[in-house]
């Protein structure tokens, strides 16, 4: 192993690089928003634009008898007040939301219309689209629409009441995985010491951008429908329309436009994609929309929520022996479309970078009447790494062995040695280095040391770690085009967004060193359906894997390209030019400039059968405060081995953002429902949905790891998009549960508010300051925990 003071000095060696990379080049996205030249969908303004609004049901499950829209109607400013009947009058038919990933027969027959009709169910779901002269008289409007609804009784995570009449309960999908040694499969506990049962829940939460949802469509006199707004997938989304509305793809094109923060829950295709492109054919005129922040909390898709009762077995020498877990996952009212894929992302991150000898899941997404769920930044891994790294640390305990010691003891080696079980298995590395790296970074055991001492004096003070793996760069394979146009420019074109994830300062960095130009002489044009007929869109943290590693493609295709044609300007073979800063020449001094090359375009590949798969590690510092059970987090470190990263500022951005929005799921965000279905998180008040300000936020201490390339791309990169969210609420509850001393094993749902620590706290000793070290309990049984000695 690496003396930790050479660790120390190379990643001090490699800070001080990443430092001088950021000062020489700034990112070239920032400057717009940082100025106020940014341009969002609700800055799109054209001649004679029309505005609308939603009229959403206000119950989770009803009867829909009716929907008068007569007083609409009759308002001032409007132009338009349509209802499903109105769809099925123009079109034939209600349009339903495609399901892309994994679709089950339940779902095919349960997708979402785009208006309801005969039924509604769940609060927020579209029933009428109301259009007038200006957003305010289209929300006064909508107010005057009015509905005759008969209430059903609400299906609320279970599978009674069903929410169809087709004779089926409410599961939508089921999977199981089973891997590992048949005895252990077989006899779980048979050379256990300990057994841990856990029944963790996490809470639902949203995305919550900065920027809502929102849309502008015209149909412009060209005959095409003109979109601004779509972020996602560029090219389903255009697909997808198209087809609802009954027109060919090509007759869509999706403009680019800023987006302020997508976070997964945003470019999914929502029914307000096809409800304006179908009002601006009506009115022949362009029509906007953007929802407020009570509709984004009610409509917008929802995350996380999900139930886990896991059992896990530890032999006496600490090595982890089986995982076995059943889930229940809430997919709301209806399939997105990324339909059964979200919960079979389960068995892929349950996991972790550990070897086990077996492991055992099982998984059912169930609908409900609350709003459907779509993936949320980091999605199941960060709800898996929570139930897992909660699990390993109650083990620890029951053991009397420190938590990071076992952490190091099972962390599964790099995959050419026999590494167990395991489906997500990094890439190349070894995850024990990355731990190593990131405690040494902390300065872990004078850490350790201070906070035992902090407890010995009676502070609630607490120390959490948390590992995990990520995967990132789904989707197979990416194109993208680069042209090199007549003024000698290049021009990289890509379908993928923008979101903050600096694509375009990424795209440079790469073409700049193999085009041999400056950055300032490549140009990226992205988020546009124009700029590239292909490509596969923004989601799973896979721009750098997948555009950049097209984008070099592009590179080698577009020299080769250029060397041919100026072979045959200067009439000398191709292998006997020289490379030069404006051009090619002979060896004699003939030359030939890149405009003179120009135009030429080419098409760059890139395709890969697996993610690329990496590993992190977090450690939090917390301070519980006694009496009222609130939970600071003075520290937060997190480290992940990227692989390679082509922009360490852009790394390091994502890392800090991730952490940040990582904190408001493990202390705050959670969408809160009544026994009837109704939302009871609204934008503000005693149920407001919180997420983490400035003065609760300690500095992220973002480590840009760089041990081992990723081996799938020619960049060696590794996504990290997702990676500083995944292990934020496992690490700051395990320093919670630190805090609170044994009670702290009965921490195990999510978010930790005041009120659920609190509640562990009464469990205490009374006057005694929380426990110094681990201890070492027989038999121990809390409302959602138990550890059996099976010694």
């Amino acid at each position: 192993m690496t003396p930790p003071d050479a660790r120390r000095e190379r990643h001090s060696t490699r800070e001080r690089e990443n430092t001088r990379a950021r000062e020489a080049a700034p990112r070239r996205e920032d400057l717009p928003f940082l100025t106020g030249d940014g341009r969002f969908v609700g800055d799109v303004r054209h001649p004679g634009q029309l505005w609308a609004r939603v009229v959403r049901s206000p119950v989770a499950h009803a009867e829909l008898l009716g929907v008068d829209l007569t007083r609409a109607r009759a308002a001032p400013g409007v132009r338009a007040a349509l209802a499903a009947e109105d769809l099925r009058a123009d079109l034939g038919r209600v349009p339903v939301l495609p399901v892309r990933l994994m679709e089950t027969d339940r779902m095919r027959a349960r997708r979402q219309p785009v208006l309801a009709s005969g039924r509604v169910r769940y609060v927020g779901e579209p029933v009428a689209l109301v259009v007038a002269e200006d957003p305010y008289r289209a929300e006064d409007a909508a107010e005057r629409v009015t509905l005759r609804l008969a209430g059903r009784p609400p299906a609320l995570g279970g599978r009674e009441p069903p929410l169809w009449d087709d004779g089926a309960d409410n599961e939508l999908v089921r999977f199981t995985a089973r891997h590992g040694a048949a005895r252990a499969l077989a006899v779980p506990d048979a050379d256990a010491a300990r057994v841990v049962e856990l029944d963790l829940a996490v809470g639902r939460q949203t995305g919550l951008p900065t920027e809502t949802r929102g849309l502008v469509a015209w149909w412009r006199d060209d005959g095409r429908l003109h979109l601004w707004g779509v972020t996602k997938y560029v090219h389903f989304t255009r697909r997808s329309v198209a087809a609802a509305l009954g027109v060919a793809e090509d007759a869509v094109v999706v403009h680019r436009v800023d987006v302020g923060g997508m976070f997964g829950v945003r470019g999914e295709l929502y029914p307000e994609d096809v409800l304006l492109p179908w009002a601006a054919r009506l009115l022949r005129r362009p029509v906007g929309w953007v929802e407020d922040r009570r509709e984004h909390l009610t409509a917008t898709n929802h995350s996380r929520e999900q139930r886990h009762r896991l059992r896990l077995a530890v032999a006496a020498d600490g090595r982890l022996l089986t995982l076995r877990d059943r889930v229940v996952v809430d997919l709301g009212a209806y399939p997105r479309p990324i339909g059964g894929r979200y919960a079979r992302l389960v068995q892929e991150c349950l996991p972790g970078p550990y070897r086990w000898r077996a492991v055992d899941v099982e998984t059912v997404g169930l609908a409900s009447n609350r709003t459907p769920v779509g993936t949320m930044r980091a999605p199941l891994a960060t709800e898996t790494t929570f139930a897992r790294e909660r699990a390993v640390d109650v083990a620890a305990r029951a053991l009397g062995v420190d938590p990071v010691e076992l952490r190091l003891r099972n962390l599964a080696p790099p995959p050419t040695e026999a590494s167990g079980v395991s489906e997500l298995r990094p890439d190349s590395g070894d995850p024990g280095a990355v731990l190593r790296a990131v405690l040494d970074h902390a300065g872990w055991p004078a850490l350790r040391s201070r906070v035992r001492e902090r407890r010995r004096a009676g502070e609630l003070a607490g120390l959490g770690v948390a590992v995990f793996a990520e995967a990132s760069g789904a989707g197979g394979e990416e194109t993208v085009e680069l042209r090199l146009d007549a003024a000698g420019r290049f021009v990289l074109g890509t379908s993928a967004a923008e979101i903050g994830q600096g694509l375009a300062t990424m795209a440079a960095r790469v073409l700049a060193p193999r085009l041999g130009v400056p950055e300032e002489a490549v140009a990226v044009w992205s988020g546009d359906s124009r700029a590239h007929g292909g490509g596969n869109g923004t989601f799973g943290s896979r721009t750098t894997i997948f555009v950049g590693s097209a984008a070099a493609d592009a590179a080698e295709r577009m020299l080769a390209a250029l060397r041919r044609r100026a072979a045959g300007l200067l009439g000398a073979p191709p292998e006997e030019l020289l490379r030069t800063a404006e051009g090619f020449a002979r060896r004699d001094g003939h030359a030939v400039e890149l405009a003179r090359l120009g135009p030429l375009t080419v098409v760059g590949r890139h395709a890969a059968a697996e993610t690329a798969v990496g590993v992190g590690a977090h450690i939090a510092v917390v301070r519980v405060d006694p009496d009222t059970g609130q939970v600071e987090v003075e520290r937060l470190v997190v480290g992940y081995d990227c692989g390679r990263a082509v922009d360490p500022e852009s790394v390091r951005a994502q890392l800090v953002g991730g952490a940040v929005q990582g904190l408001g799921g493990a202390l705050l965000e959670e969408l809160a429902y009544d026994e009837h279905g109704a939302a009871l998180t609204s934008p503000a008040g005693p149920a407001g949905y919180l997420p983490p300000v400035a003065d609760a936020v300690p500095d992220v201490e973002a480590l840009v790891l760089e041990l081992a390339p990723a081996t799938g791309n020619p960049l060696g990169a590794r996504g990290v998009g997702e990676a500083g969210v995944v292990g934020v609420a496992a690490a700051v509850a395990n320093a919670v549960a630190d805090a609170v001393g044994p009670p702290g094993d009965g921490l195990t749902s999510l978010p930790l508010t005041p009120e659920r620590v609190w509640a562990l706290l009464r469990e205490r000793p009374a006057g005694g300051p929380g426990a110094a070290g681990p201890t070492r309990p027989q038999t121990k049984q809390s409302l959602h925990t138990q550890v059996v000695d099976k010694s």
